[in-house]
């Protein structure tokens, strides 16, 4: 069954990064653009587009699209210009308002976004998921004949995965994910009102990308654990750990999406007989807490020490290649976790006879990605291991584009190691958690920061891009062995004709920090004003007339705007900003009726004033949360970030 999806980067690791460097080789050609284009009838509202899946960026209008740079889908852009070539239109786009040009777009590649309104969808777990329909009139005429039975059987049906003609194209997902913290794009195109029942509902049509997944994304975490006999303290904080990430797992409905399992590795048994084994699969791949700590119980340090420093790890990760089963799972890890340096190929005890090279190409061919966790204890100081460790396992663990997942835990501390290893499980299963959910688009990260950054940071910026390039692989593989999925528009409703008193979706508009920012100083003016007409009601309007001038995007406007009564808001005296003008909500404030200000009863003016107070307040703490603040282009937080906005609590 499709299910409701967007992408937000492109085909491969390497693509997605280069995207990011086209500024080199177009930017410089545009350096005198300053802004974007701005909406038909609007003063300070740009044009904005977003790339549809196979969209690509050329140097020059009417450059051949075979030397396009190609573009993630969904990418929001804006227009900094419009040329025509050959009877073809072109757009010039950039990433930011501030002149971020990238390059020229054919314009039947990018959907015209006027108003950045976007869906937010609900938890599934506390009501029915929302189906999405092929054909606006099918969907508006179930709606006016409040056909909640027919409704219901197409929702069961595409649920189901039996769609035939029923005209549902795709399906909220069951996961869920919050628009707020993990941010998703399902970008509105229009709307129109319609009535549900007895309730005022909304028919919007949106975009998406149909993604047909046969096989969910699953991830498959195999540790290939040291158990010599220094190791006690790390098995058992690693199993300890293990208990609260099932637990998480389990609690987030992931069972069937991410397991874990664990191998034991030691040296060669003829020097040191007592050790038991090389290497030893103590628990396959599963999803069950309880099954994985079962199996996982008898994990002992051995009780006789090996023949030198330097063990066998890389037995243990043959082991984890051969007799692990990752059939299932298409996002592999392998972390290995030791204090000592691996024998290579060359060495008469290695049981493989792989040198590291060797051994990184096996990975590749299996898919797999290792990283090491190398405890830098006293012992390996002594025995000068750490620093041959840590060139084997740097270069073990590379990933190309991405960099290489080595983790030294200084001296061997228990505790940082314990921190470090819950941290990273922690993310791994909130990736997987973010694949299930269907539809959170795929934001580069940026590349890690400088300063005080510290090395667990950089080990996680690193382990969010590599997250990064799997969901891109696995998104295009289901795509259809590379073909780009394409576009499509359906309808959904605000309200489910089952329970229309309850809102379906949240309608969100995506405003921007600056917008944020102006609408924020707006109404703390209008909250001045407002203090000092409950104490001089005679002069109120007239000083909202004189700010409205200073304020306005249109002070010509204002001069001609109704003064008598029933007739003076907010709105008409021009305060209503360009970005929220049009949107489908009803103003609680813009649209009050001050004309009688002065005949408003003390509690009344008090309510007025309490509801700017709460607004401006509200604004102001969420423009200082930067976390909050989403950048489209996945730089830092800046004026042009966006924060998915309640339509309600708008002015």
């Amino acid at each position: 069954m499709n299910m409701c999806h967007v992408f937000a980067r492109s085909r491969s690791a390497g693509v997605a990064l280069a995207i990011t460097l086209l500024v080199a080789a177009l930017g410089t050609a545009t350096a005198q653009v300053t802004r974007p284009l701005t909406l038909e009838g609007k003063r300070a509202l740009y044009q904005r587009v977003i790339a549809v899946p196979g969209a690509g960026i050329v140097a020059t209008a009417g450059a051949s699209m075979r030397q396009a740079q190609p573009v993630v889908p969904f990418t929001v852009f804006y227009v900094y210009e419009r040329a025509r070539v050959d009877g073809r239109e072109w757009l010039h786009v950039g990433l930011d308002s501030t002149g971020d040009v990238r390059g020229w777009l054919p314009s039947e590649q990018g959907v015209d976004w006027r108003q950045t309104l976007t869906v937010g969808f609900k938890d599934p777990a506390n009501q029915p998921r929302v189906p999405l329909f092929a054909d606006r009139d099918q969907l508006k005429g179930m709606a006016e004949d409040f056909d909640a039975s027919t409704y219901g059987e197409l929702r069961q049906r595409a649920i189901d995965g039996d769609v035939g003609d029923s005209g549902v194209i795709a399906v909220q997902p069951d996961g869920f994910v919050d628009i707020r913290r993990n941010f998703y794009l399902v970008p509105i195109l229009s709307h129109e009102d319609v009535l549900v029942g007895n309730y005022q509902a909304r028919l919007l049509e949106v975009a998406s990308v149909p993604l047909d997944y046969p096989d969910p994304y699953r991830a498959g975490i195999v540790f290939v654990i040291d158990t010599t006999v220094s190791m006690q303290p790390y098995i058992e904080q690693t199993r300890e750990i293990m208990r609260g990430v099932y637990d998480q797992i389990e609690a987030a409905g992931l069972s069937d999406r991410v397991a874990y399992g664990l191998v034991g590795f030691r040296d060669d048994m003829s020097a040191a007989p007592g050790i038991d084994y090389v290497s030893r699969v103590f628990s396959d791949l599963t999803g069950s807490g309880d099954e994985f700590l079962r199996q996982v119980a008898s994990v002992r340090a051995a009780t006789v020490s090996t023949q030198g420093f330097t063990e066998d790890p890389y037995a243990g990760i043959e082991a984890a290649l051969d007799e692990i089963d990752w059939s299932n799972h298409f996002a592999r890890y392998v972390i290995l976790i030791t204090d000592a340096g691996p024998r290579l190929g060359d060495d008469p005890l290695s049981a493989t006879g792989l040198d590291t090279q060797a051994l990184r190409e096996r990975l590749v061919d299996r898919g797999v990605s290792a990283w090491a966790i190398h405890l830098r204890t006293p012992t390996g100081l002594r025995e000068n291991d750490h620093a041959s460790a840590e060139r084997e396992y740097r270069e073990l663990s590379r990933i190309p584009d991405i960099g290489e997942f080595y983790y030294p835990v200084e001296t061997g501390d228990v505790a940082d190691f314990g921190s470090a290893l819950e941290t990273l499980m922690r993310q791994l299963t909130d990736q997987v958690r973010i694949a299930a959910s269907g539809f959170r688009p795929l934001v580069e990260p940026g590349a890690p920061g400088g300063g005080e950054e510290t090395e667990l940071a950089a080990f996680q910026q690193r382990v969010e891009r590599l997250g990064y390039a799997l969901r891109l692989d696995y998104q295009q593989l289901q795509a259809g062995g590379g073909a780009v999925p394409a576009l499509f528009r359906a309808y959904m409703l605000d309200r489910d004709l089952a329970a229309p008193g309850e809102e379906a979706v949240d309608v969100r508009v995506l405003l921007t920090r600056d917008q944020l920012s102006d609408m924020h100083d707006v109404l703390a003016q209008i909250l001045v004003r407002a203090e000092e007409g409950a104490l001089a009601p005679q002069n109120f309007l007239d000083e909202l007339r004189s700010l409205s001038a200073i304020v306005s995007r249109d002070p010509e406007a204002v001069e001609t705007a109704s003064g008598g009564p029933g007739g003076m808001s907010l709105a008409d005296l021009g305060y209503m900003r360009e970005y929220i003008e049009g949107l489908p909500y009803q103003s609680e404030v813009m649209n009050l009726d001050l004309a009688n200000w002065q005949t408003w009863t003390a509690v009344q003016q008090f309510e007025f004033i309490n509801s700017l107070d709460g607004k401006v307040a509200y604004y102001r703490a969420l423009h200082d949360n930067l976390d909050l603040w989403v950048s489209l282009d996945g730089g830092p937080v800046d004026g042009d970030s966006v924060y998915p906005l309640l339509l309600e609590a708008l002015p």
